[in-house]
């Protein structure tokens, strides 16, 4: 028998568009003490990636280190 997964719940997400291109950078809380940073592609959402933290802070530092880097590349915080 399998043990129900604790549901995600969003904490924060952010649309960056460039040309007609859009990328998703969000902040999602998978329990008590784990924190997804998710990069979703829209034109390829099969290369999205996931990065875990047990730190709700690290989580952030992670998602503005890489709305900086999105935002030095050209992609506009929609």
């Amino acid at each position: 028998m399998k043990t129900p997964q604790p549901q995600s719940r969003r904490v924060l997400r952010w649309v960056f568009r460039r040309d007609n291109d859009a990328i998703t950078c969000e902040i999602d809380a998978a329990g008590d003490h784990a924190f997804d940073v998710c990069i979703v592609p829209h034109w390829d959402v099969s290369a999205s990636t996931i990065e875990r933290f047990d730190a709700e802070y690290r989580a952030f530092e992670r998602h503005a280190e890489l709305a900086r880097r999105l935002g030095e590349g050209g992609w506009l915080h929609a």
